[in-house]
């Protein structure tokens, strides 16, 4: 098993850099960024797979995980 971590930081100008190694996020990102290029950019992939994104704070929640 192995970790698919993901990384918010916050901005003071209302953004939020998010880095995620969790391909079922980054398709949600992918597809976001698609339709809301306004709200959410692809940034950069690196060489492991990870990728970062560039998201406004409206467009960012978080939620707790539902135990199975």
């Amino acid at each position: 098993m192995f970790k698919l971590e993901t990384m918010i930081y916050a901005s003071e100008d209302g953004t939020n850099s998010v880095f995620t190694l969790n391909p079922a996020l980054q398709k949600q990102l992918d597809a976001l960024a698609t339709e809301h290029p306004e709200v959410c950019q692809r940034k950069a992939k690196g060489e492991a797979g990870g990728v970062t994104y560039q998201v406004r704070d409206a467009a960012l929640t978080i939620q707790p995980v539902r135990a199975s």
